[in-house]
């Protein structure tokens, strides 16, 4: 028996202290409902939760954005809905004008209709915003919770101006550049000499054809064509984004100066817009042409409408990501309170009976004095 070291003491100190941090550690997490309340608690979950957690948050707000994007389109959508609204009601102008009991002077009145609601259809085009930006353009939506994870789309917005035959470039061209390969968009080209044309995205600036190649035609109708402009490109533009269009064709009765005639003395609206519509002199040659606005304003719609179905799937995927991912970060760092309450129980009980051996061991140096006796 020694009274100096007292090791019974010592090692029920030591279980005492082990069961009072177990129970401290259980009493944490059940008030915080966390398995994991500091990093030491478990390094590699910690780490691992963090960016479960980033991922979450991501997902959900890219399901924020995708949503954002789908009221997006469907602005896009009521612009192409009141402009096919107003480009029938300018057919049934031409049907009108095109019978022989109207009158020259009748035809005047339907043409001045049709002025007003052309002017309309290019004031929505121009005006139609989302969240203080141009409805139109090129969109990027970031659909994911890292870099990369997003989609591009066009959303084209058509004016009376715009012809139906439109197209972007099917490579990068520096500022400079005359010859252009344009794959076309629309079926209602190719380009031709005398066109005007309104090159780049943002800001375009407009040229004169000079000289055209042979369209390579494809089976849906559209085409790939080389185009020659009148002057280098005034600024860059990208490989499908940036739109060439068919504005206007040159009036050569007026002049033969390519520069006057871009500038100046174009004749309004290219092969299918809306501006070349002239009921008062060819009301039934007008119908093909307003066919084609109309063609061309259900193509950009479907696009419209088949890019919502995909977000709506895309919103569905990221959704079902997310509650998988939340599960597996519940798993790593939230509290098993059943589990959690059985411990505090089992270290509680170790608590009161550690004490009770602790003051045990301090009472066993007494016996040596019966020694001493």
């Amino acid at each position: 028996m020694i009274v100096n070291t007292n090791l019974s003491a010592l090692n029920a100190q030591r279980m005492l202290f082990d069961n009072t941090k177990a129970a401290s550690t259980a009493m944490e997490r059940l008030a915080t409902g966390s398995k994991i309340n500091k990093a030491q608690d478990d390094v590699a979950g910690s780490a691992i939760a963090d960016r479960m957690t980033s991922q979450v948050r991501g997902l959900n707000m890219a399901v924020k954005n995708a949503e954002d994007a789908l009221s997006m389109l469907s602005v896009a959508e009521t612009m192409y809905v009141d402009q096919t609204d107003i480009t029938q009601r300018i057919r049934e102008l031409a049907v009108q004008a095109a019978n022989d009991t109207t009158s020259a002077k009748d035809r005047d009145y339907l043409q001045s209709e049709v002025t007003a609601l052309v002017a309309e259809v290019d004031r929505i085009a121009s005006q139609t915003m989302f969240n203080g930006e141009s409805i139109g353009g090129w969109k990027n939506l970031q659909l994911g919770s890292d870099t990369g994870q997003s989609i591009t789309t066009h959303i084209t917005t058509l004016s009376g101006h715009s012809g139906t035959t439109y197209g972007s470039a099917t490579q990068d061209y520096a500022a400079g550049s005359t010859n252009l390969e344009i794959k076309g968009l629309s079926t209602s080209g190719p380009f031709a000499f005398g066109d005007v044309v309104m090159a780049g995205l943002y800001n375009p600036d407009t040229y004169f054809v000079q000289g055209v190649s042979t369209a390579q035609m494809h089976d849906d109708g559209t085409f790939t064509q080389t185009i020659a402009l009148s002057s280098g490109l005034v600024q860059s533009i990208t490989a499908g984004n940036e739109i060439v269009s068919s504005i206007g064709t040159i009036d050569f009765s007026i002049t033969d100066d390519p520069t006057t005639a871009v500038n100046e003395q174009f004749t309004l609206g290219g092969r299918g817009s809306l501006y070349s519509i002239d009921l008062s002199s060819d009301a039934g040659g007008a119908l093909q042409g307003i066919d084609s606005a109309l063609e061309t304003l259900a193509s950009a719609s479907v696009e419209v409408g088949a890019m919502q179905n995909r977000l709506n799937h895309t919103i569905a995927n990221l959704m079902g990501v997310a509650e998988q991912t939340t599960a597996a970060r519940s798993r790593i760092e939230d509290a098993d309170f059943a589990a959690e309450s059985a411990v505090l129980a089992k270290t509680q009980v170790l608590q009161q009976t550690g004490a009770a051996m602790l003051a045990q061991a301090n009472a066993r140096p007494q016996l040596v004095l019966e020694l001493i006796k």
